[in-house]
């Protein structure tokens, strides 16, 4: 059965603007390299929600019933690498203007803060169509509208950070705005790790 109803793409921008683990480091990167040098974090972002999502999708979707602390176990160590990126971003601003001007965010970075965020899961198990996963075509057709929005969405974020390097948003400072994007972080990890333990 073919994907007939495409507004899921819609409720997946909304999701995709929000601010997250992964949106923060790309605008983190906007600011430290600029928008020309830190486009090329794209594809590892695209990689990322590509590899988590299909394994949401066609490995968990399978096991989640019968092994729920499996769940519980991808929230937890989430969460601690998530505030561990925090914690790096946090003391970057303690570096020398010298090494403050090197990119914040590596690519194996980002392709990991992106395999363990937490949205994946939402686009996965319960956005993406049911018929994603009953054949290539579909899963195809969906996978491919997805990474379009997510490149272009991880733009926006990363040209947000390079108008804050380049003193274009005169209310909000690039170091305050590092600084806020590490206790965000911080704010992703906490959630993750009570999900983890608690729940």
């Amino acid at each position: 059965m073919p994907v007939n109803d495409w507004s899921f793409l819609f409720v997946i921008s909304t999701i995709l603007l929000t601010p997250g683990p992964t949106n923060t480091l790309l605008a983190s990167a906007g600011i430290s390299a600029g928008l020309r040098r830190s486009v090329s974090l794209l594809p590892f972002e695209c990689l990322g929600y590509l590899c988590a999502t299909s394994l949401w999708g066609l490995v968990l979707n399978t096991v989640v019933d019968d092994y729920p602390v499996v769940i519980n176990g991808i929230k937890i160590i989430s969460g601690l690498y998530i505030a561990r990126l925090g914690w790096n971003l946090w003391h970057q601003m303690a570096l020398s203007p010298e090494d403050a001007q090197l990119p914040s965010v590596r690519p194996p970075q980002l392709f990991l803060a992106t395999l363990l965020n937490p949205k994946a899961v939402i686009f996965a198990m319960a956005l993406f169509p049911v018929q994603t996963w009953l054949s290539v075509s579909n899963y195809a057709g969906v996978i491919g509208s997805f990474i379009i929005l997510v490149a272009s969405i991880g733009g926006l974020w990363i040209a947000f950070g390079a108008a804050l390097m380049g003193g274009k948003v005169r209310w909000l400072e690039p170091r305050l705005f590092q600084r806020l994007a590490a206790l965000t972080l911080y704010g992703f990890s906490l959630w993750l790790l009570f999900n983890g333990l608690f729940r």
